[in-house]
């Protein structure tokens, strides 16, 4: 199945929105430039997010800004719509901490695997998108240049593909998968960027970055691309 007709079999259309919501996301879709497919995908994944108990608990904290921005960006890259966090950051007006943390409690919430599509084919396109947005991020900061930039994207793929064969499961977060197989990718090409632009990148804590790498590590010991 495609992402995009599984997310439109969640749809139900802005009319669900209340007036507040339907403003927020309104600015969103101008801001952000989307497409009609990336604004019906978000507009479901949202809804059906704030009618689980999560949801209707953060409805209650009126607090569901920064779920229906964090279904934005899901949607987008379920739907291979280049987005980078730099980008919800600047015109949104969001941090990164909570942009990550938000996704994650949505995905873990409505158990998407079995909504849109497999949940590891969901992860593991999601890490994709990551991947892509990272290293588009990294370009237009002149850490690579254009060349560079497909390259550490390829060769993450590449890593990717070998972590998942070996066992990686869809438990590790797409954002934990995308820093640790890129890591790997950029001390292989000998690119100047440093662990901690990585993390930054994936909207990670040291912490929570060194747990990733270890068992992406571990996964391509002895690995060659």
């Amino acid at each position: 199945m495609k992402a995009q007709e599984g997310i439109y079999n969640l749809s139900k259309g802005v009319d669900s929105l209340s007036k507040e919501e339907h403003g927020v996301f309104f600015d969103a879709v101008q801001r952000l430039g989307l497409p009609n497919e990336v604004k019906q995908g978000a507009v479901a994944v949202y809804l059906d997010f704030k009618s689980r108990p999560i949801g209707e608990y953060n409805a209650g904290q009126k607090n569901l800004k920064i779920f229906l921005i964090a279904s934005v960006s899901l949607a987008a890259k379920a739907m291979g719509d280049l987005r980078t966090d730099q980008e919800f950051e600047s015109k949104m007006f969001v941090s990164r901490e909570m942009l990550v943390d938000a996704e994650d409690r949505i995905i873990r919430a409505l158990m998407i695997r079995d909504r849109i599509k497999p949940f590891p084919e969901l992860v593991l396109q999601l890490t994709r998108r990551q991947i892509e947005s990272m290293a588009e991020g990294f370009a237009q900061s002149e850490l690579v240049s254009t060349g560079e930039k497909e390259e550490l994207v390829q060769r993450s793929y590449s890593y990717l593909d070998v972590a998942v064969e070996r066992g990686l499961g869809p438990s590790m977060s797409y954002r934990g998968r995308a820093a640790g197989v890129m890591l790997k990718a950029v001390q292989d090409l000998g690119l100047q960027i440093s662990e901690a632009d990585i993390a930054r990148a994936a909207g990670f804590d040291k912490r929570s970055m060194e747990i990733n790498k270890d068992v992406i590590d571990d996964l391509l010991k002895d690995s060659k691309t």
